[in-house]
């Protein structure tokens, strides 16, 4: 058990020293210069146009692989993953040929407010609501602030909304009041405490067949997302 500690410790040192150099600026992480945000725009875009996207699903419907990805948009661990982990090159390699898929599961662990990660999920699956949702987590995960440091208001969330290429602003405000995305929000949470997610990024890949495997590390990396494809291929 000493082990298993000692190896837990090493992996959050070594993610927030990958998190802590990664460039955000400040303690909201949203790039301070209109130059850092066409940057940060311009690189989101890059990797998701032109890949379907409908609600949090990103990639084709029909993708004979799924992943599920149980997150926190406000986990640094999550952010490290999704930013210099294996994601880009499984959204580049796999999601965009169609091989594979992945659907965001909103799952509380950073946030430790039930009422912020609320908002924060919305605000997310609002965006989907115009397919966008992937536009809106990529570009809050570019700009994540330090933990519990309450930057998540609505200035900043109003911001990435504002940041989002395509997005109808006025839709997108009124999308937030829908019921139903908290519902959504809600279910998807009581979801990941019945199949016993216990922590973000959790990664559920699941095939053809109904095969399921997951990838055991903190981060993983693009060769470790394909070890977990292809033993459910």
């Amino acid at each position: 058990m000493l082990g298993g500690t000692i190896a837990i410790a090493i992996v959050i040192v070594v993610v927030a020293i990958i998190v802590s150099s990664s460039g955000g600026s400040g303690k909201s992480g949203i790039p301070k210069s209109s130059g850092g945000r066409a940057q940060v725009v311009s690189a989101v875009s890059s990797l998701l146009a032109g890949i379907p996207e409908s609600g949090a699903t990103l990639g084709n419907p029909k993708a004979p692989i799924t992943m599920t990805y149980y997150g926190d948009l406000e986990c640094p661990v999550c952010r490290a993953f999704t930013l210099q982990g294996g994601f880009p090159q499984l959204v580049q390699d796999q999601v965009r040929t169609g091989h594979v898929k992945v659907i965001y599961s909103p799952f509380e662990t950073a946030t430790r407010s039930p009422s912020t990660f609320r908002l924060q999920q919305v605000a997310a699956l609002a965006a989907g609501m115009q397919n966008k949702f992937w536009y809106y987590a990529e570009l809050f995960y570019h700009e994540q602030g330090q933990e519990d440091t309450g930057y998540v208001t609505e200035s900043y969330l109003d911001g990435l909304a504002r940041q989002v290429p395509g997005l109808n602003y006025a839709q997108w405000l009124k999308d937030r009041q829908d019921p139903s995305l908290l519902a959504q929000v809600d279910q998807a949470e009581n979801q990941g405490l019945r199949v016993g997610i216990q922590g973000t990024p959790t990664l559920v890949f699941r095939g053809p067949t109904g095969k399921e495997a997951q990838p055991s590390a903190a981060v993983p990396s693009y060769g470790q997302l394909l070890q977990a494809i292809k033993q459910v291929s």
